[in-house]
């Protein structure tokens, strides 16, 4: 299974990359789409709630109210009308691809659990919100819909035949089930609205929200879409005469059609196969992610100074703030909690007391990982530096969750994998040229795609100086690359020899002073 996750996630990966060349790495849409679909759902709520109120809630005043909106002379209705029905299109559409690419990149593993659980009732939540909305046009597709999802209902022992009944006799129905199906459409929106505050709480810096560009872009297209090929209804309904053919919404109308294939219980049986793999996937063994199973983090009270560092970047808020229970003199210290932690060490990276400058042999971090701890990485890079024979000599800092970069180690450049770019404290950069390096290299995820969210954002941020623990101004930034690579070892190698050739034309003098390696204190 871990073979097939891997083989998904590079199929997925080389698609990023085809939008990379069309898009801005940040700006990449395939990177966005739970906040796209999040866009769609507030556009569709903002547009719904104007709608409404314009809107008749009676068996008489229906359709005219959605044919008013599309002869509007001032295309403002058309307009309103096609945006929500546009974004509500967008938001299933969006939603579903957002399902698919977390499961095809194994996200619904191990710490991961809670927000791919609270993700799969909003699939059903939102159908039902759309479908709904359909009805609420009260036009002949309107009857259709309303008369099949009844028969489908009455498939289960729970409904009887007089369901039906109530929608295909005139005299059954009344303006209250136009009041009962708009209390729906609008309850259901804002329920989603909740939900994704529930689904996003284990995610620290959710990025709810996409770039201005893509939600520019998307305003603009869903605003072009309503005006040239607008949203119109179909014939008023005629209750007790369905109409022989008539086109379909295929993002929420799609049951109808399947009901007919499969029959209405080979349906709900489909459903409630489907919903129960969503659910069972979290329960499926961590080995079959891959790589191996890592220990959590763990604090170190006697070198935790309680500076919070390690809270604000990590990305599930695995990490947080408690009352300090020792005898020192902080006020507060680092907690890790278990089963949110995702093993990947950006909290290492953090840390002001994860430096290789401290003289004590075997330093520990406030903050650590048992399996990689930060005096086993100093060792590691003093170790591997000091057997390079060729020049000029790189220090290659990689990812394991994007390529294996030990295939690119030869005599004149040494390899350090990390569990994540975000890992790496700025001071080993330094401490790497002090030794000897005459240049380095770090590689991570594609840029915006860290497998652990926000690993590239913050090697970004210490390395310009504007988030600490940064990468001191004296460091010669000339000396090092930083290149975004993915699973692609040769974007990597390319990063390294050119970073060599510009060494080499240059004869540049050393990154940093030639002094001994000075001892930092900590507190």
């Amino acid at each position: 299974m871990s073979t097939l996750i891997r083989i998904l996630r590079d199929g997925d990966e080389h698609l990023s990359g085809t939008f990379d060349h069309a898009f801005a790495p940040a700006h990449n849409p395939w990177r966005h789409l739970g906040a796209l679909s999040f866009l769609c759902l507030v556009i569709a709520v903002v547009s719904g709630i104007v709608a409404y109120a314009l809107y008749d809630t009676s068996v008489s005043g229906a359709y005219e109210s959605g044919r008013r909106l599309q002869l509007d002379p001032w295309l403002l209705g058309r307009l309103l009308r096609g945006m929500h029905r546009y974004s509500s299109d967008g938001f299933m559409l969006l939603t579903v691809l957002h399902l698919l690419r977390e499961a095809v990149r194994g996200h619904f593993l191990g710490f991961r659990w809670y927000s791919w659980i609270t993700g799969v009732p909003l699939l059903w939540i939102l159908w039902v919100a759309g479908i709904t909305g359909f009805w609420l046009l009260w036009d002949e597709r309107a009857l259709f819909s309303v008369t099949a999802t009844a028969e489908w209902l009455q498939s289960l022992p729970l409904f009887s035949d007089q369901l039906v009944r109530n929608f295909l006799t005139a005299d059954a129905l009344n303006d209250r089930f136009f009041s009962l199906v708009i209390f729906i459409h609008i309850g259901l929106p804002l329920l989603l609205l909740a939900g994704v505050w529930i689904h996003v709480q284990r995610v620290s810096h959710a990025r709810v929200w996409p770039p201005r560009v893509l939600t520019v872009g998307s305003l603009v297209t869903l605003g072009l879409l309503s005006l040239v090929v607008p949203a119109e209804s179909l014939g008023p309904a005629d209750t007790g005469n369905l109409p022989a053919a008539l086109s379909l919404d295929w993002f929420y109308l799609f049951v109808h059609p399947l009901v007919d294939y499969l029959s209405a219980n080979g349906v709900w049986l489909l459903a409630a196969l489907l919903t129960g793999v969503l659910l069972a996937m979290p329960l499926l063994p961590m080995r079959m992610r891959p790589g191996k199973a890592r220990a959590v983090a763990h604090v170190d009270l006697a070198n935790c100074n309680g500076c919070a560092r390690c809270a604000a970047d990590c990305p599930f808020g695995a990490v947080i703030m408690v009352a300090r229970n020792d005898q020192r003199h902080h006020l507060q210290q680092a907690a890790v909690i278990a089963d949110m932690c995702a093993a990947c060490g950006i909290c290492v990276g953090s840390c002001p007391s994860s430096t290789p400058f401290r003289r004590m042999e075997d330093i520990v971090s406030g903050i650590e990982l048992p399996d990689t701890p930060v005096v086993a990485l100093r060792k590691q890079l003093q170790e591997r530096l000091a057997a390079l024979t060729g020049s000029p000599k790189i220090m290659l800092f990689t990812c394991s969750q994007a390529t294996d970069g030990q295939v690119l180690g030869d005599a004149a450049t040494a390899v350090l994998p990390l569990e994540c770019a975000g890992m790496l404290p700025p001071s080993f950069i330094e401490y790497a040229l002090r030794l000897g390096a005459d240049g380095v290299v770090v590689s991570g995820c594609r840029e915006g795609d860290c497998e652990f969210r926000l690993g590239d954002r913050w090697v970004q941020d210490r390395f310009a100086g504007v988030r600490a623990p940064s990468l001191r101004a004296s460091v010669a930034r000339d000396h090092m690359a930083v290149v975004w690579a993915g699973n692609s070892p040769e974007r990597i190698r390319l990063a390294v020899e050119t970073l060599r050739a510009s060494l080499k034309s240059t004869d540049q003098p050393p990154a940093v002073s030639p002094a001994l390696v000075h001892e930092e204190h900590h507190d």
